[in-house]
């Protein structure tokens, strides 16, 4: 495709999209209720982990640090978090979290410097949230689970497992979360 002709498609999505954005730009639009509970993630986090030995090596504490704030326009979190994993060094991970308004459920999306992609699901009950999911490592799908208790408005327990199908899941690690104190992040939509 000629550099012309790629420059004339590029100004018709960017024209077509500006088109579209003012049909209704009287009012920016509104953060659901849905989307706000996830305010409860929003800060700096450190967590330490046990983690069992199995396919990630030899088990033992697993020291996380996690800070998510709101995007721009409070449709969801972007979070940062880094994990010393015994016996492999630091992960370090990249996490989107939104609500799906269609799916009428939240959706995360975490991408590791291991080049690992996981999908998850995620629903809320009272003070626990779950997340489910499934990715493929080496071939082989691996589903996993991720639940998160509150105990606090400052801390959770998480239990994380996996396994290779969702009926034999193990605890992979275990913990408890805390919030640090003193980290002001972004503000909370409207």
């Amino acid at each position: 495709m000629r550099l012309g002709t790629v420059m004339v498609l590029s100004v018709e999505i960017v024209l077509s999209a500006a088109a579209i954005m003012a049909q209704d730009s009287s009012s920016p639009p509104k953060t659901s209720a849905e989307a706000k509970r996830l305010g409860v993630f929003v800060g700096q986090w450190t967590a330490e982990g046990q983690l069992k030995p199995g396919p990630m090596g030899p088990g033992g504490k697993m020291p996380i640090t996690r800070t998510c704030d709101w995007t721009y326009d409070g449709i969801g979190l972007l979070c940062r978090e880094i994990d010393t994993i015994p016996g492999m060094g630091k992960v370090s991970h990249v996490i989107l979290i939104s609500y799906d308004a269609h799916a009428g459920d939240y959706v995360l999306f975490n991408a590791s410097n291991l080049g690992h992609i996981w999908i998850c699901r995620g629903t809320v009950n009272a003070d626990t949230w779950t997340w489910t999911g499934q990715h493929t490592m080496d071939g082989e799908t691996m589903y996993l689970r991720l639940t998160q208790k509150w105990t606090s408005k400052d801390s959770f327990d998480f239990k994380d497992e996996g396994g290779p199908a969702a009926d034999s899941m193990t605890v992979r690690t275990e913990g408890k979360g805390t919030r640090v104190t003193g980290y002001a992040g972004n503000a909370a939509p409207k």
